[in-house]
């Protein structure tokens, strides 16, 4: 699989390739150049390994006439994501003592409603889970107002780039520094962009907190023009920039630069003070670090480079492009926000679905058409009729002349078997009921007699069965239940006819006749 990252660094737009096949992932190509403002076109060879064949980790910065048609394929079949600044970001997170996942998404909606001051119509909060622990489920929730959301559809329209996840840079950051750093699972990050500073706190690999520091590279750059007007072109200044040694800077001749660097420098120390509070952690700098000789050293003491000057230039986009590949990701495109394309692609899911089953119901009805037609023919071979005609009519004269002789068969036992009658006497409710109240039937004697049966020249002599029982109870209102149980009848005893009733010396002797089981027909 396919994923392509996408960072708007203004002026530049930065791209990661990554392919992801089982659990092995591989950065196939990093690519940027300056965002023209003229539209993108279709490059016209579809073929991803073409357009991205350089080897791993190796950069190619456009041509700043160019415009950016050679980082994007607009028919791109892989997945592509992005990212909001934090900037445009509120990050909360919220525990909730509930781990069952049915119910999960409305808690953290209705504790989103409950929360926010916000009207929920100009904004659109996503929730990311991030840990279950024992009864209870942590999640962070991202907050984008609307209108920022448009603005930043529009600029990827532009570009007519149209993402099929949008997450967040921070977000990415982490995910980065997870890869690349796995050893340092808390850490500060500060990510130097083109136009801001990210500063990133994680605990545990997890995102805790996020600040965005407007005034980047680019309004350093700037100030050092100021600078050096007098001496160096517009063209020149990034170049004369890598020259420059900040840790070695003379401030009486860079006075702008150096002003700029000090209040980046301080605001950078405010946010990680806040972030820490004074406790020593990791800090990891991603971003145009290079543009600058020492930059990361001169805006914080701790630093660590384990990273290429590539990798750290692109770490947003290896983020974003990382986070595509875990199950659970974060996806601001929802609501009014669902790409069209996804769209489409579910339409033609669909209609590829109902093409299938229609398919699949056709090949059932015609196997179910023909099973059934030789089953009929092989019924008729069977019967030794002949297979010529309709087969149809020839089973349906087949079936009227058997209902034409549907005459019971007169020798065929319908009384009860006698091992049917010990069954019964076995498994009776009242008898059952009695054993457990510590007084069973003490069956002395049984007598089972065929009284009447069809003979030849009377076939039509019922089958009569009766029953002889010579019993004892302990108790003698059981024995009373038991012929009371007998009189009321049963799917074996026959109340319409006689039931004796004998009292003993010391038990009971009772007779009854029963009941015939259904007639066959042959």
């Amino acid at each position: 699989m396919y994923i392509l990252g996408i960072h708007l660094d203004p002026p530049f737009i930065r791209t990661a390739l990554l392919y992801k096949k089982g659990q092995k992932i591989e950065i196939r190509a990093l690519h940027a150049a300056l965002i023209s403002s003229e539209p993108l076109t279709t490059d016209p060879s579809p073929n991803v390994k073409q357009q991205y064949t350089t080897p791993k980790n190796e950069t190619f910065f456009g041509d700043p006439s160019s415009n950016v048609k050679q980082l994007y394929i607009k028919n791109f079949s892989g997945r592509i994501a992005s990212g909001i600044s934090s900037r445009d970001l509120l990050i909360r997170s919220i525990e909730l003592k509930v781990t069952s996942h049915r119910h999960i998404e409305e808690a953290i909606a209705f504790q989103t409603e409950a929360t926010s001051y916000f009207n929920p119509t100009d904004i659109l909060t996503v929730p990311l889970l991030q840990k279950k622990e024992k009864g209870c489920t942590r999640a962070l929730l991202f907050t984008a107002s609307r209108e920022c959301l448009k603005k930043y559809f529009a600029e990827l329209e532009k570009l007519e780039i149209d993402p099929d996840s949008v997450s967040a840079i921070p977000l990415a950051l982490c995910h980065f520094a997870r890869w690349k750093f796995p050893q340092f699972l808390d850490a500060l990050i500060i990510d130097i962009g083109s136009s801001e500073v990210s500063c990133i706190l994680m605990e545990q690999g997890e995102l805790k907190k996020a600040h965005a520091i407007l005034g980047g590279v680019e309004v350093l750059l700037a100030a050092l023009l100021q600078d050096r007007r007098k001496i160096l072109l517009k063209k020149e200044i990034e170049g004369a920039a890598k020259q420059i040694d900040l840790l070695l800077l003379k401030p009486s001749l860079n006075p702008h630069l150096t002003e700029n660097l000090n209040s980046l420098r301080q605001e950078i120390t405010k946010v990680l003070y806040s972030f820490s509070r004074g406790e020593k952690r990791a800090v990891i700098f991603t971003g145009r670090t290079d543009a600058f000789i020492h930059l990361a050293e001169f805006l914080t003491e701790e630093t660590i480079h384990l990273a290429t000057q590539e990798e750290e230039k692109f770490a947003v986009s290896i983020g974003l492009a990382l986070e595509q590949t875990r199950t659970h990701s974060l996806n601001f495109r929802q609501a009014e926000f669902f790409p069209r394309k996804n769209w489409k692609r579910m339409g033609i899911y669909a209609l590829s679905l109902f093409s299938i089953s229609l398919f699949l119901s056709v090949a059932c009805i015609s196997f179910g058409l023909r099973s059934s037609f030789l089953r009929k023919t092989e019924m008729l071979r069977s019967l030794h009729f002949s297979e010529e005609g309709c087969l149809e009519e020839k089973i349906d004269q087949w079936i009227s002349s058997i209902e034409k002789n549907n005459n019971e068969y007169p020798y065929i036992l319908q009384a009860p078997k006698v091992a049917e009658v010990f069954a019964w006497l076995s498994s009776h409710p009242l008898l059952e009921e009695l054993k457990k109240q510590n007084d069973p039937i003490d069956i002395r004697e049984i007598q089972y007699q065929l009284i009447n049966f069809p003979k030849i020249g009377s076939t039509k002599n019922p089958y009569l069965a009766k029953v002889d029982i010579e019993f004892k109870f302990k108790n003698a209102m059981n024995a009373r239940k038991f012929h009371e149980a007998l009189r009321a009848g049963d799917d074996r005893v026959n109340p319409n006819l006689e039931i004796s009733w004998d009292a003993l010396t010391d038990s009971y002797r009772t007779s009854f006749f029963l009941k015939n089981r259904s007639s066959h027909v042959f």
